[in-house]
């Protein structure tokens, strides 16, 4: 695993500034719901994020109490964050009592 990762160190090394360039990123952001005592929520998605299977941007996964955070794709790592930021604001917002 270590050779591996150094090859892969390696080549991203060897890439120009010019090839980086155009790099286009987008964040997802897994996180567990849990109440005020620190335990997993066993509620449902909360309804003021509206329903998980079509918000493009606020999920779940493998279970109800996971929440997934998704940004669209963007230029700079800057606008992806701020991005990420404001998504992560109005889940929290809109959780209640609950806490990622």
């Amino acid at each position: 695993m270590v050779g591996s990762k150094s090859r892969i160190l390696e080549r991203l090394n060897a890439l120009s500034a010019d090839r980086l360039a155009g790099i286009r990123r987008g964040v997802e952001k897994e996180s567990l719901r849990v109440n005020g005592a620190g335990s997993l929520a066993l509620t449902s998605h909360p309804t003021a994020l509206g329903s998980a299977l079509t918000h493009p941007c606020i999920t779940t996964d493998f279970s109800e109490s996971q929440i997934e955070l998704i940004t669209g794709v963007h230029a700079s790592a800057d606008a992806c964050l701020n991005e990420l930021t404001r998504i992560h604001q109005f889940v929290c917002r809109a959780m209640g009592g609950e806490m990622l």
